[in-house]
């Protein structure tokens, strides 16, 4: 009997702690469901820079088309890389810009520059994937990459 009087008198402030951690837990899981939408939103991201990447044959309109994809998808890049892995970025638009203004001519510098150009492809995707964090805050101005590319 001491013990249902004691349930009975406790059952409101069980059910607020039982409500709470009901709360907590949903709360958990909806964190956990946006960082996997996020993350998904990166692998989409990955996968059309594949679809970009794989048309590009050295030659200067295929650059062109992929400087325009590139911008296009900036705020993509900016929002879901943090200021470091965006440093990739930037450096595979500087390659992409420089290819633009002094195209590759001979066999083997085209070649090298499809090489070039697929390892930069190949360390963004992998930023891309590997990031574990959720929307970045970006209150920094987008400022160009320093010339330390080729």
């Amino acid at each position: 009997m001491a013990i249902l009087r004691l349930l009975q008198q406790n059952a409101e402030w069980m059910c607020a702690i039982a409500v709470a951690a009901f709360a907590g837990v949903q709360c958990w899981l909806s964190h956990q469901q946006n960082l996997q939408n996020i993350r998904l939103k990166r692998l989409e991201l990955a996968n059309r820079l594949d679809e970009v990447a794989a048309k590009f044959l050295g030659e200067v309109e295929d650059a062109k088309n992929i400087r325009n994809w590139l911008s296009s998808n900036t705020s993509n890049f900016a929002f879901l890389l943090n200021n470091k892995d965006l440093e990739k970025y930037k450096k595979l638009c500087l390659f992409i810009l420089n290819y633009i203004n002094t195209p590759a001519q001979t066999r083997d510098a085209k070649f090298t520059a499809i090489k070039d150009f697929l390892t930069f492809v190949s360390e963004l995707e992998i930023v891309l994937g590997n990031a574990n964090y959720g929307i970045v805050k970006n209150n920094a101005e987008f400022a160009p990459v320093k010339k330390e590319v080729q």
